[in-house]
């Protein structure tokens, strides 16, 4: 009898041996095709840590994704420092929950609108918020509405969040279901946030070189300063102003241009705008060698327009002036290099 057990056991063991074990796709997962439009793209969100499976060897393909769960993506993405409050910060968010660092996370770094007193983590996420998060966590909420002031929309299903869509659309990271649908309230898939966030890595941490001149099948992008205008406080007059930029950058993708020849044309000094008992006096250039000069002048005060990602700085060359001079430091020279960069620009210059 006991001879007959083993006999079995060792049957068995044998045929467990030599049956193939669940075939592994894309990434390693068991229900991902190799041959699935997003394959490449979840194994690749998958290598960088973005992503993990649903468990038991699977992606979750064609499964939605929460907002806890894409929150938790996109504080990977950014590799932001999580914090956690004393006190949460959403009603519906206790801190003791997984997510609860990455939705306060997300929170602090101006993923979420601050005005949110919910977060619902359990919810689908539709495709318009996952945009709106993406965008306002790349800093392009204001951005967003000028977006929204200064064009329609592409989808003529898209009432809401225009701007943000729109910007994510011109940079080529979303696109629609159809012809002129976006869906904006279809619940997002895992495969649809893999996509998107992996389009999004490869423009956001693209390299940047620095060209001497641009080459003769080359277009240069320029987006000029706004004119100076009489009685303003503060003579708007900053140095590629992101709006201006996002413009151009707009309407070369627009006509068809291959980004990868366009080269971004910056400006290497600053302008100077003078006004004297509120009439503005007029503005000029001044070299990269004044601004250095100048910044160390006693009692000069430096500020940052977030707004217009470009620094300035104000001065009295007399009693009767007040010189406001606008300057390309490291912190705005980064910012126009990161909006190119998401057009596929990785080319710039310093006039």
């Amino acid at each position: 009898m006991k001879k007959r057990i083993f006999s079995l056991l060792l049957i068995l063991a044998l045929v467990w041996a030599a049956a193939p074990p669940a075939s592994a796709g894309a990434g390693g997962y068991t229900d991902v095709p190799a041959g699935h439009w997003a394959a490449k793209d979840i194994a690749r969100a998958t290598e960088l840590g973005l992503f993990q499976g649903v468990g038991d060897g699977k992606f979750g393909l064609g499964q939605s994704i929460t907002r806890a769960e894409f929150v938790t993506a996109l504080v990977r993405f950014f590799g932001w420092t999580q914090v956690q409050p004393e006190t949460p910060s959403f009603t519906d968010v206790p801190l003791g929950k997984w997510y609860a660092k990455a939705a306060e996370t997300a929170l602090a770094n101006g993923a979420v609108a601050a005005a949110d007193a919910v977060f619902r983590p359990d919810s689908d996420i539709t495709r318009a918020e996952l945009v709106e998060m993406l965008v306002r966590g790349m800093g392009y909420a204001s951005l967003a509405g000028h977006a929204a002031d200064a064009y329609d929309s592409d989808f003529s299903d898209v009432t809401a969040k225009e701007g943000f869509i729109t910007l994510a659309h011109d940079m080529g990271i979303v696109s629609g279901v159809g012809k002129d649908s976006f869906d904006p309230d279809g619940t997002a898939t895992r495969e649809q946030a893999a996509v998107i966030l992996v389009r999004t890595y490869d423009r956001w941490y693209a390299g940047t070189e620095k060209v001497t001149e641009a080459g003769s099948g080359d277009v240069t992008v320029i987006a000029r300063a706004p004119e100076a205008q009489p009685g303003t406080e503060i003579p708007l007059t900053p140095l590629e102003p992101l709006p201006e930029l996002y413009d151009a950058l707009r309407k070369l993708r627009a006509g068809g241009q291959d980004m990868s020849k366009a080269v971004l044309a910056l400006t290497g000094g600053g302008i100077r705008t003078l006004t004297a008992g509120g009439q503005l006096l007029g503005s000029a250039p001044v070299t990269a060698e004044e601004v250095a000069r100048l910044l160390e002048k006693e009692g000069t005060s430096s500020y940052y327009s977030d707004r217009y990602q470009s620094a300035y700085f104000i001065y009295h060359p007399n009693d009767e002036q007040t010189a406001t001079v606008w300057y390309q430091s490291p912190e705005s020279l980064a910012a126009k290099l990161q909006l190119a960069r998401l057009f596929g620009v990785t080319r710039y210059l310093v006039q």
